[in-house]
Formats: structure tokens, C-alpha cells, sequence
């Protein structure tokens, strides 16, 4: 474990829980509709933090044991399905009732949604509808499932090309790509596909392995590096990234505005030797890292559940009460929901499954 990033975590899943205050949109408070429009609603990069750290990552703990044949792709899918699967499956069968009693509900495309939901294949399919359906968060779990399935495939071509010693070669067109894609595919299918299809967001995961390559280049140098000054520079750039945001097209924001200034974050922090790293290693920042997953899945379900509770009993006006209700459920629900669901039967899936492999 890398105890910052797992820290970093939490931060970036709770910039997509304020983005989705989007009823805050409507406030009658004239300070808090700005705050909503000038800094909430860019809380989405969460999402291109978890896909570049998903990369790093997945290649900081299985980058040896894949190139050296010591686990196999069988029981790496298994690892990695079983992390996922089970809390999406949970949040999918509780966010039913939700779309049953929507008033837009049609049976043929409600079925056309638990399929792909249930198949994790719902960000394939550039349709609203389908994409952020049931529990809506989840279509990134569906990128996820995808990344998996090519990490295996993709380790190993990185390793062979040597990417960091022809990098100026690969790197050059590889960041070349999106912004030409950009400049061709029509406006009205930019959020469908440079935010959620996965075949567009997978190269905010390649960054990610990318970065693990240079961190291990790094690394392995015997250089004399001020990580003080690292660590705060590397919150700096992104805060500077972030204030100037407006500047720049939606589109490009998507991924490929963020991708340096959350890239020299969490290279920074996987070295674990500044101050603010152990800062964030204290362990109530990593707990809150450790549920951070479950936070991310139920926060819009606890979010949609209290605004039907609230309309028909509770009546509360108050948002900022509003938006502490709905973030202190969605934390004892993550609590819960880490340590009597998501760790025993990840840890039962994968003894059960595993062992069938070896047989």
C-alpha cells in the first residue's frame, strides 16, 4: 500500500461527491450557485485521477509478477473482478426501485439498462441512457473492467517497446491522438465519448502506467531530491491547473488538460518522503482512502434515496444540513459496507475462485 495515494484517494472521490450536488445549482443562495458553477462542478477530474492512479497502480503491484510469469491472467481477472463486481452488483439491485418508479420508466429500455449494468458494458454504448443508468456513478467501474482486461496485454507491450528509452518517438504521437480526434469527431458526441467510452478514456490509464515506468526510472537513481518541495509544488500545479479551468474547452478538460498536473501528483506521492506525505499517512486518512471506493458507489444512491425521503417527510431547506446528511450516510455506509461486505467476500471470491484455477 502506498499509504499518500491511498490517502489522495478519499480527496478526489469526495470532488465527485460536491460535483453531484448539482441541486445546489438551484440555491437560493447567491454564494453557493457560484460556488457550484466556479468550483463544484469541475469536481468530475476525480474520475481522470482514479483512471491515471488505476494504471500506476496496477503496475506498481503486478508489472514484476506479470513479466515474470508469477501470476496468470486467469487469477489476476479473478483479483480484480472480485474488488468490483460484488459492490457494484449491491448497488445496482438497490438503485431498482429507484428507476421503477421514475416517471420516464419504459419496461424495453429498462431491460436494455440492467443488461449492460449487469454485464459492466454500459460506458460502451455512447447513450445517455444507458451510460448513467441504475447507479450511475458505475459506468467508470465499467472503464475499469476494461482496463483490466487489457492491462495483461498491455504491461507487456510497454515493456517491449521499452516505452521511456524511444519515448520521444511513442509519447509524441500517443498525445497527438486525442486532441486531433477532438478537433474531428462533431460536439455533440464529445461527453459520450472523450469522458465516458472506454476505448477513449484507456489512455488516461496508459498515462498511469506510463508514470510507473518513470517512477521506477527515478526510482532507481541515487539523485538528491527535495520531496518537501516536490509535494507541494505538485498541490500547487494542480490548484493553478484548476483556477484556470474556464480558460479551456469542456472537451479538453475531459482528460488531457489534468493529465500532467495529476500525474506529477501521484508520482510525487509514491515515493512516501515528504511532510505532507506523512501527513496523509495518518490513519484516519487512510480509513477514509479504504472506503473511498464505496463512497464513490453509493454517494448518488444515498443522494437520490434522501431527496425522495426529503420531499415526502423530512422537508429540510437547509442545504448545507442537506449536503452533511448526505455525506455523513454515505461515510457510515462505506464504513459498513468495506468491512462487512466488500472485504469478506473479496477475500471469499477470490479463495473459492482461485483455487479452481490451480485444480
Amino acid at each position: 500500500m502506498i499509504k499518500p495515494l491511498t490517502s489522495l484517494r478519499f480527496l478526489f472521490a469526495f470532488m465527485i461527491f460536491v460535483h453531484h450536488m448539482t441541486f445546489l445549482a438551484k440555491s437560493k443562495s447567491s454564494t453557493l450557485r457560484w460556488i457550484h458553477e466556479s468550483i463544484l462542478k469541475e469536481g468530475y477530474i476525480g474520475v481522470s485521477f482514479f483512471f491515471i492512479l488505476s494504471g500506476f497502480i496496477l503496475a506498481y503491484n503486478y508489472r514484476d509478477s506479470m513479466l515474470n510469469q508469477k501470476i496468470s491472467k486467469s487469477n489476476f481477472y479473478i483479483a480484480r473482478i472480485a474488488r468490483i463486481y460484488p459492490l457494484h452488483l449491491l448497488t445496482l439491485l438497490i438503485a431498482v426501485p429507484i428507476t421503477i418508479q421514475n416517471v420516464n420508466f419504459e419496461l424495453s429500455l429498462w431491460f436494455k439498462q440492467l443488461f449492460f449494468n449487469s454485464t459492466l458494458t454500459q460506458s460502451f454504448v455512447p447513450i445517455k441512457k444507458i451510460y448513467f443508468s441504475f447507479n450511475s456513478p458505475s459506468w467508470s467501474i465499467s472503464n475499469e473492467l476494461f482496463f483490466y482486461l487489457l492491462f495483461p496485454f498491455l504491461i507487456l507491450l510497454i515493456s517491449k517497446l521499452k516505452v521511456l528509452k524511444y519515448s520521444k518517438g511513442l509519447l509524441i504521437p500517443f498525445l497527438l491522438l486525442l486532441p486531433i480526434l477532438m478537433l474531428v469527431i462533431p460536439p455533440i458526441y464529445y461527453k459520450n465519448l472523450f469522458y465516458v467510452n472506454p476505448f477513449f478514456r484507456v489512455f488516461d490509464f496508459i498515462v498511469g502506467i506510463l508514470l510507473f515506468e518513470l517512477y521506477l526510472k527515478i526510482k532507481n537513481t541515487e539523485k538528491v531530491i527535495n520531496y518537501n518541495a516536490l509535494e507541494f509544488g505538485s498541490i500547487i500545479l494542480l490548484v493553478v491547473f484548476f483556477i484556470f479551468h474556464s480558460q479551456l474547452p469542456l472537451v479538453v478538460r475531459y482528460s488531457i488538460y489534468y493529465w500532467l498536473p495529476m500525474s506529477f501528483l501521484i508520482l510525487v506521492f509514491a515515493f512516501q518522503k515528504g511532510v505532507l506525505s506523512r501527513l496523509l499517512s495518518n490513519n484516519t486518512l487512510i480509513l477514509l482512502g479504504e472506503i473511498s471506493f464505496g463512497f464513490y458507489m453509493f454517494h448518488q444512491l444515498v443522494l437520490k434515496y434522501f431527496i425522495m425521503v426529503n420531499k415526502s417527510l423530512l422537508h429540510i431547506t437547509n442545504e448545507y444540513l442537506i449536503i452533511s446528511i448526505i455525506l455523513i450516510v454515505s461515510l457510515i455506509i462505506s464504513y459498513i459496507s468495506l468491512i462487512w461486505f466488500e472485504n469478506p467476500v473479496n477475500k471469499y471470491l477470490k479463495r473459492v475462485l482461485i483455487k479452481k484455477t490451480k485444480d
